[in-house]
């Protein structure tokens, strides 16, 4: 008995091993690579300098100012000034200058955003601008570097069918790149498909509660919870979710407490901190629908960014 009991937990761990390997090997090279050049882009200063000798070598330093700007998140609250340099704003803005804000996105590169395909649906019109690097609209005195970027087009993912929000996913390109700066720089796509993430932080200049309706200019920020397959349960079949919560393609998370995204959170970011990097950030979801606003423990789903993340390479390589 002892024979087979010991040969038992040497299948296990050679099982668990093999787990471990194959999680570490899932991990997209090229995310992780571009990932990397983001942050060194932004955080790394390499500098030279010889000593005063004829012919004496150059010698190059690199200095890494990679430090996260705020702590942990617990609970919620206001953003800090470059907590979130890839929140991205989108509206429409009329043939007269005037824009309504809408949306959210997330900056994936210097020239696309990511959001919610539904947000493409909008009332208010189509997305042609977003804006990069605000913190609290309509004011100047914040410690912020907002830039308005025109929209050269939009793909939404084409199993997308309007009104259901499955595969509720849309990348935008903007008309110019943008060039970091610690104010606006992208977020990292995931490493891993967030089954086993405890928690998400997310953030949108979304209302604050849903009644009375209150109109927010700042950006905040709320740490919210892995609920795993909850929705399959709490979200009843409708026009959007006909087909119910689909655990493959969705997020499902929210809190126990009145902490939760809300109208014009659409199409922004739940995130999780980079394991190594703590200035920059994985973008694991996108703000979809949620089946009752700022009400405890009752969870909204995201759209899962890793499932998606081969369709969207292919529109990172377009030009």
């Amino acid at each position: 008995m002892r024979s087979a009991f010991s040969g038992k937990i040497v299948q296990l761990v050679a099982a668990l091993l093999v787990l471990l390997v194959n999680f570490v090997t899932s991990q997209d090279p090229d995310i992780v690579k571009t990932c990397t050049s983001y942050k060194k882009s932004v955080w790394e200063e390499t500098s030279e300098f010889s000593f005063l000798i004829e012919n004496a070598p150059i010698i190059y330093k690199t200095l890494d100012k990679c430090t996260s700007y705020a702590p942990l998140i617990i609970g919620g609250g206001p953003a800090l000034p470059k907590e979130f340099p890839h929140a991205a704003r989108l509206g429409h803005r009329e043939d007269d200058g005037e824009i309504e804000w809408f949306c959210g996105g997330t900056l994936i590169s210097n020239l696309h955003v990511l959001t919610a395909a539904h947000c493409l649906y909008s009332p208010q019109g189509s997305v042609n601008i977003v804006r990069l690097g605000d913190l609290e609209f309509d004011t100047s005195t914040d410690d912020a570097d907002p830039e308005d970027f025109t929209v050269k087009d939009f793909t939404l993912h084409p199993g997308y069918s309007h009104p259901a929000i499955y595969n509720d996913i849309a990348v935008v390109r903007l008309s110019k790149t943008v060039t970091f700066n610690e104010y606006k720089h992208p977020a990292c796509l995931p490493f891993d498909d967030g089954r086993s993430v405890p928690s998400f932080i997310a953030i949108g200049w979304g209302q604050l509660e849903i009644v009375p309706r209150t109109e927010n200019k700042k950006l905040q920020k709320v740490k919210l919870y892995n609920y795993n397959t909850r929705c399959r349960f709490t979200a009843d079949k409708n026009d959007e979710l006909p087909e119910g919560y689909n655990a493959t393609t969705q997020l499902c998370i929210g809190s126990n407490e009145h902490k939760d995204t809300c109208n014009g959170d659409s199409g922004g970011p739940v995130l999780i901190y980079h394991k190594d990097y703590p200035c920059m950030y994985h973008v694991m979801g996108i703000t979809s629908v949620g089946v009752a606003c700022d009400t405890p423990d009752l969870p909204a789903m995201y759209t899962r960014v890793h499932f998606y993340l081969d369709w969207i390479k292919q529109q990172l390589a377009k030009t």
